[in-house]
Protein backbone atom coordinates (compact mmCIF):
# COMPACT_ATOMS: atom_id res chain seq x y z
CA UNK A 1 0.00 0.00 0.00
CA UNK A 2 1.23 3.80 -0.71
CA UNK A 3 1.21 6.27 1.74
CA UNK A 4 -1.21 8.11 0.33
CA UNK A 5 -3.52 5.03 0.21
CA UNK A 6 -2.97 4.69 4.06
CA UNK A 7 -4.26 5.72 7.55
CA UNK A 8 -3.20 8.44 9.30
CA UNK A 9 -1.59 7.29 12.49
CA UNK A 10 0.04 4.17 10.12
CA UNK A 11 2.29 6.60 8.32
CA UNK A 12 5.53 8.57 9.81
CA UNK A 13 6.82 11.44 9.13
CA UNK A 14 9.45 14.54 9.83
CA UNK A 15 8.15 17.30 12.11
CA UNK A 16 10.13 20.48 12.74
CA UNK A 17 10.80 21.02 16.83
CA UNK A 18 10.07 24.56 18.14
CA UNK A 19 9.40 25.83 14.46
CA UNK A 20 10.03 29.61 15.27
CA UNK A 21 13.11 29.05 16.91
CA UNK A 22 14.71 27.30 13.34
CA UNK A 23 17.11 29.23 11.08
CA UNK A 24 14.45 28.75 8.29
CA UNK A 25 11.31 30.03 7.59
CA UNK A 26 7.29 28.03 7.45
CA UNK A 27 7.51 28.13 3.96
CA UNK A 28 11.12 26.71 3.67
CA UNK A 29 10.75 24.21 6.41
CA UNK A 30 7.54 22.65 4.56
CA UNK A 31 9.57 22.99 1.15
CA UNK A 32 10.07 19.75 -1.13
CA UNK A 33 14.14 19.45 -1.71
CA UNK A 34 14.21 17.02 -4.13
CA UNK A 35 17.92 17.16 -4.50
CA UNK A 36 18.40 16.45 -0.88
CA UNK A 37 15.74 14.80 0.70
CA UNK A 38 16.93 15.27 3.96
CA UNK A 39 16.19 19.10 3.39
CA UNK A 40 13.14 19.71 5.05
CA UNK A 41 10.13 18.37 3.89
CA UNK A 42 8.69 18.50 6.99
CA UNK A 43 5.00 17.71 7.53
CA UNK A 44 5.09 18.94 11.18
CA UNK A 45 5.18 22.30 12.86
CA UNK A 46 5.43 23.24 16.46
CA UNK A 47 4.68 26.55 17.98
CA UNK A 48 5.04 27.56 21.65
CA UNK A 49 2.59 30.54 22.60
CA UNK A 50 1.37 31.98 25.87
CA UNK A 51 -1.79 34.22 26.92
CA UNK A 52 -1.56 37.93 26.60
CA UNK A 53 -5.27 38.91 27.99
CA UNK A 54 -6.63 41.94 26.91
CA UNK A 55 -9.93 42.03 26.89
CA UNK A 56 -10.49 41.49 23.17
CA UNK A 57 -11.57 37.19 24.24
CA UNK A 58 -9.24 35.91 21.42
CA UNK A 59 -9.69 39.09 19.04
CA UNK A 60 -7.01 40.26 18.98
CA UNK A 61 -3.92 39.61 17.29
CA UNK A 62 -1.79 39.85 20.18
CA UNK A 63 -3.55 38.05 22.28
CA UNK A 64 -1.53 34.69 21.83
CA UNK A 65 2.10 35.40 21.43
CA UNK A 66 4.46 33.40 20.65
CA UNK A 67 7.55 32.24 23.01
CA UNK A 68 9.00 29.21 25.17
CA UNK A 69 8.19 31.35 28.30
CA UNK A 70 5.39 31.79 30.92
CA UNK A 71 3.85 35.07 30.27
CA UNK A 72 6.68 36.01 27.82
CA UNK A 73 6.20 38.45 24.88
CA UNK A 74 7.26 37.30 21.43
CA UNK A 75 5.25 37.99 17.67
CA UNK A 76 1.68 37.58 17.62
CA UNK A 77 0.96 33.48 17.03
CA UNK A 78 -1.39 35.34 14.10
CA UNK A 79 1.50 36.04 12.57
CA UNK A 80 2.57 32.26 12.42
CA UNK A 81 -1.05 31.23 11.63
CA UNK A 82 -0.29 33.52 8.49
CA UNK A 83 2.40 32.09 7.18
CA UNK A 84 0.85 28.62 7.37
CA UNK A 85 -2.29 29.73 5.87
CA UNK A 86 -0.04 31.59 2.82
CA UNK A 87 1.91 28.14 2.39
CA UNK A 88 -1.77 26.49 2.05
CA UNK A 89 -3.10 28.17 -0.20
CA UNK A 90 -0.37 28.17 -2.47
CA UNK A 91 -0.11 24.81 -2.51
CA UNK A 92 -3.53 23.26 -3.03
CA UNK A 93 -4.06 19.88 -2.47
CA UNK A 94 -0.89 20.07 -0.06
CA UNK A 95 0.22 17.06 2.33
CA UNK A 96 -1.37 16.84 5.47
CA UNK A 97 0.64 19.20 8.08
CA UNK A 98 0.24 18.29 11.84
CA UNK A 99 0.62 21.63 13.88
CA UNK A 100 1.33 21.60 17.77
CA UNK A 101 0.53 24.24 19.65
CA UNK A 102 2.22 24.42 22.90
CA UNK A 103 0.38 26.56 25.69
CA UNK A 104 3.17 27.84 27.68
CA UNK A 105 0.43 29.71 29.84
CA UNK A 106 -0.57 28.32 33.50
CA UNK A 107 -1.50 31.47 35.36
CA UNK A 108 -4.97 33.02 34.82
CA UNK A 109 -8.51 31.45 33.85
CA UNK A 110 -7.82 28.53 31.69
CA UNK A 111 -12.11 28.21 31.64
CA UNK A 112 -12.22 30.84 29.23
CA UNK A 113 -8.89 29.48 27.19
CA UNK A 114 -11.49 27.12 25.03
CA UNK A 115 -13.92 29.98 23.42
CA UNK A 116 -11.05 32.26 22.87
CA UNK A 117 -8.20 29.78 21.28
CA UNK A 118 -11.57 29.41 18.63
CA UNK A 119 -11.78 32.53 18.28
CA UNK A 120 -8.85 33.42 17.60
CA UNK A 121 -7.69 30.73 14.88
CA UNK A 122 -11.38 31.07 13.42
CA UNK A 123 -10.19 35.22 12.83
CA UNK A 124 -6.42 34.06 11.66
CA UNK A 125 -6.98 30.96 9.60
CA UNK A 126 -9.64 29.22 7.78
CA UNK A 127 -12.34 26.71 8.99
CA UNK A 128 -12.31 24.88 5.56
CA UNK A 129 -8.75 23.80 5.45
CA UNK A 130 -8.91 22.32 9.30
CA UNK A 131 -9.22 18.61 10.03
CA UNK A 132 -10.92 18.95 13.26
CA UNK A 133 -12.21 16.56 15.94
CA UNK A 134 -15.58 16.81 14.77
CA UNK A 135 -14.56 15.39 11.33
CA UNK A 136 -13.90 12.20 12.80
CA UNK A 137 -16.69 11.62 15.66
CA UNK A 138 -19.64 9.37 14.73
CA UNK A 139 -22.80 9.99 16.49
CA UNK A 140 -22.83 8.86 20.24
CA UNK A 141 -19.06 8.04 20.39
CA UNK A 142 -16.46 9.71 21.62
CA UNK A 143 -13.60 11.01 19.66
CA UNK A 144 -11.31 7.78 20.95
CA UNK A 145 -13.97 5.12 20.21
CA UNK A 146 -14.74 6.44 17.12
CA UNK A 147 -11.35 6.01 15.68
CA UNK A 148 -11.03 2.57 17.41
CA UNK A 149 -14.24 1.79 15.33
CA UNK A 150 -13.68 3.90 12.08
CA UNK A 151 -9.95 4.30 12.08
CA UNK A 152 -8.28 7.48 10.81
CA UNK A 153 -8.53 9.24 7.50
CA UNK A 154 -6.28 8.40 4.68
CA UNK A 155 -3.08 10.42 3.63
CA UNK A 156 -5.39 11.28 0.47
CA UNK A 157 -8.24 12.62 1.90
CA UNK A 158 -6.75 15.18 4.47
CA UNK A 159 -4.65 16.26 1.41
CA UNK A 160 -4.89 20.42 1.30
CA UNK A 161 -5.98 19.71 5.28
CA UNK A 162 -4.27 21.25 8.58
CA UNK A 163 -4.31 19.29 11.59
CA UNK A 164 -4.31 21.80 15.42
CA UNK A 165 -3.09 20.09 18.11
CA UNK A 166 -2.68 21.48 21.49
CA UNK A 167 -0.04 20.66 24.14
CA UNK A 168 1.66 21.90 26.97
CA UNK A 169 -0.32 22.86 29.88
CA UNK A 170 -2.15 19.54 31.11
CA UNK A 171 -5.23 21.95 32.64
CA UNK A 172 -5.71 23.67 29.82
CA UNK A 173 -5.82 21.48 27.09
CA UNK A 174 -7.64 19.09 28.58
CA UNK A 175 -10.51 21.63 29.76
CA UNK A 176 -9.92 22.13 26.06
CA UNK A 177 -10.53 18.95 24.78
CA UNK A 178 -13.69 18.00 26.99
CA UNK A 179 -15.81 21.14 26.48
CA UNK A 180 -17.08 20.95 23.51
CA UNK A 181 -16.70 18.18 20.56
CA UNK A 182 -16.95 20.67 17.81
CA UNK A 183 -13.39 22.23 18.96
CA UNK A 184 -10.85 23.66 16.26
CA UNK A 185 -7.78 21.56 17.36
CA UNK A 186 -7.14 17.99 18.93
CA UNK A 187 -5.66 18.38 22.45
CA UNK A 188 -2.63 15.83 23.22
CA UNK A 189 -1.62 13.80 26.39
CA UNK A 190 1.96 14.11 27.23
CA UNK A 191 3.62 10.48 27.93
CA UNK A 192 6.56 9.75 30.22
CA UNK A 193 9.59 8.24 28.08
CA UNK A 194 9.77 5.75 30.96
CA UNK A 195 6.34 4.04 31.01
CA UNK A 196 6.10 1.24 28.91
CA UNK A 197 2.32 1.16 29.86
CA UNK A 198 0.61 4.65 29.55
CA UNK A 199 -2.73 5.53 30.49
CA UNK A 200 -4.57 7.69 28.92
CA UNK A 201 -7.87 9.92 29.70
CA UNK A 202 -10.99 7.90 30.30
CA UNK A 203 -13.26 10.37 28.80
CA UNK A 204 -12.25 9.17 25.42
CA UNK A 205 -11.58 13.22 24.39
CA UNK A 206 -7.91 12.70 23.20
CA UNK A 207 -5.86 10.47 20.45
CA UNK A 208 -2.56 12.03 20.03
CA UNK A 209 0.17 11.21 22.37
CA UNK A 210 3.20 13.63 22.67
CA UNK A 211 6.40 12.19 24.22
CA UNK A 212 10.31 13.19 25.07
CA UNK A 213 11.84 10.62 23.86
CA UNK A 214 15.83 9.76 25.45
CA UNK A 215 17.81 6.98 23.91
CA UNK A 216 18.39 5.56 27.20
CA UNK A 217 14.28 4.56 27.69
CA UNK A 218 13.67 3.75 24.27
CA UNK A 219 12.88 0.20 25.46
CA UNK A 220 10.23 1.34 27.49
CA UNK A 221 8.42 4.25 25.12
CA UNK A 222 8.77 2.01 21.99
CA UNK A 223 6.45 -0.53 23.64
CA UNK A 224 4.30 2.38 24.70
CA UNK A 225 4.25 3.72 21.34
CA UNK A 226 3.05 0.12 19.98
CA UNK A 227 0.40 0.28 22.65
CA UNK A 228 -0.82 3.68 22.08
CA UNK A 229 -0.82 3.28 18.36
CA UNK A 230 -2.72 -0.32 18.97
CA UNK A 231 -5.25 1.93 20.87
CA UNK A 232 -5.74 4.23 18.30
CA UNK A 233 -3.51 6.93 18.99
CA UNK A 234 -1.31 8.90 16.65
CA UNK A 235 1.96 9.18 18.72
CA UNK A 236 4.60 12.45 18.02
CA UNK A 237 8.29 11.85 19.80
CA UNK A 238 10.85 15.37 20.13
CA UNK A 239 13.85 16.02 20.41
CA UNK A 240 15.09 13.24 17.95
CA UNK A 241 18.41 15.44 17.17
CA UNK A 242 20.67 12.84 16.47
CA UNK A 243 21.54 9.95 14.04
CA UNK A 244 20.67 7.02 16.96
CA UNK A 245 17.73 8.62 18.30
CA UNK A 246 16.04 8.91 15.00
CA UNK A 247 17.00 5.15 13.95
CA UNK A 248 14.93 4.74 17.23
CA UNK A 249 12.05 6.78 16.82
CA UNK A 250 12.14 5.07 12.93
CA UNK A 251 12.25 1.16 14.55
CA UNK A 252 9.51 2.37 17.60
CA UNK A 253 6.55 3.61 14.53
CA UNK A 254 6.34 6.88 15.80
CA UNK A 255 4.29 8.80 13.96
CA UNK A 256 5.45 12.53 13.95
CA UNK A 257 9.07 12.48 14.66
CA UNK A 258 10.09 16.30 16.24
CA UNK A 259 13.38 17.34 15.37
CA UNK A 260 15.71 20.67 15.38
CA UNK A 261 18.08 18.91 12.52
CA UNK A 262 15.73 20.00 9.57
CA UNK A 263 19.01 20.72 7.05
CA UNK A 264 21.89 19.23 6.40
CA UNK A 265 21.59 16.06 8.80
CA UNK A 266 21.29 12.74 5.82
CA UNK A 267 19.71 10.54 8.63
CA UNK A 268 16.73 13.13 9.36
CA UNK A 269 14.57 11.49 6.38
CA UNK A 270 11.19 10.12 6.09
CA UNK A 271 9.89 8.71 2.94
CA UNK A 272 10.22 11.68 1.81
CA UNK A 273 7.66 12.47 2.77
CA UNK A 274 5.65 9.72 4.93
CA UNK A 275 6.70 6.01 5.63
CA UNK A 276 4.47 3.64 6.22
CA UNK A 277 4.83 1.91 9.44
CA UNK A 278 4.76 -1.93 10.00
Amino acid sequence: MNYEDTPYNQVSFKASHNSYESSFDIHQLLSADFKEVSNFWCRGIELDFTRHTDGSDGSSASYFQVTHKQGGDGPSLASYLGYLLSWHLNNPGHDPVFVTLCIKSKDGDFTLFPSEMDTYIANWLTREFLFKPSDLMKGGLTLLESVQQFGWPTVRTLSGKMILCLSGTEDWKAHYASSDSDRLCFADVDVSDDNADPVVPADGTRIVANINVHSNTWPKWKTAVDVLRRAGFLTRGYVVNSDELWKKARTANLNAIATDEVKGSGWAVTGPPFVVLA
